[in-house]
């Protein structure tokens, strides 16, 4: 076998067995909270012995950053390239449709609560969670809108601002009242309302 297939093959083994890990960490972390999930949970969960856990991940808050990055990945993905070529109208309307299906999600509801219940005791969670998950699907919306910026289809000043106001519009406060367990996600007819107020929110 030549040398490139045998790196590639030990390569996707490696993403394979990583994606493995974080399934199980996910599982641990939404059950357990961050204070109460151990490596040894984990590595159990996911069938790997705790010292391919530490390989992957050297520690619990890098663990629980890449759960989160996983998370913010199924946007900010390969798909995303083929999805931003299309018209402006069209590009918007997609990612916040993905954008609307993550941040609703009942697993990652989950791990925003973890956050928000002990991030008090370990400050850097809420700094992890922010920088691997909003922050990037903050980052590019904005270099988006950036590279759009003369397009007279656009509206824009600041692009970085109208990016975080077009997921602000997306979540608005329906997301804090799932989020305190008070409502279930929105509807079909509350999304395609929410989607159309950020669209027009940057589009003429």
């Amino acid at each position: 076998m030549p040398r490139v297939n045998k790196v590639s093959a030990a390569r996707t083994r490696a993403d394979a067995k990583r994606a493995v890990i974080l399934k199980g960490a996910k599982a641990i972390f939404l059950r357990d909270g961050f204070a109460g999930t151990s490596m040894d949970a984990v590595a159990a969960e996911a069938g790997v012995s705790k010292m391919t856990v530490y390989r992957h991940f050297g520690s619990k808050e890098d663990l629980f950053a890449g759960v989160i990055t996983d998370l913010c990945d199924r946007i900010i993905d390969t798909d995303l390239d083929e999805m931003l070529k299309r018209s402006p109208q069209e590009a918007l309307r997609a990612y916040a449709r993905k954008m609307i299906e993550i941040v609703f999600a009942p697993e990652t509801i989950g791990l925003h609560r973890i956050v928000v219940a002990e991030g008090h005791r370990f400050p850097k969670l809420g700094r992890l969670f922010y920088a691997t998950g909003p922050q990037q699907c903050i980052d590019a919306l904005a270099q988006y809108l950036a590279r759009n910026r003369k397009d007279p289809r656009f509206k824009l000043r600041e692009p970085r601002r109208a990016a975080e106001e077009f997921l602000e519009l997306l979540r608005g406060y329906a997301h804090l009242r799932v989020l305190l367990g008070l409502e279930k996600a929105p509807s079909g007819r509350d999304v395609q309302a929410r989607i159309a107020a950020a669209v027009q929110h940057v589009l003429i």
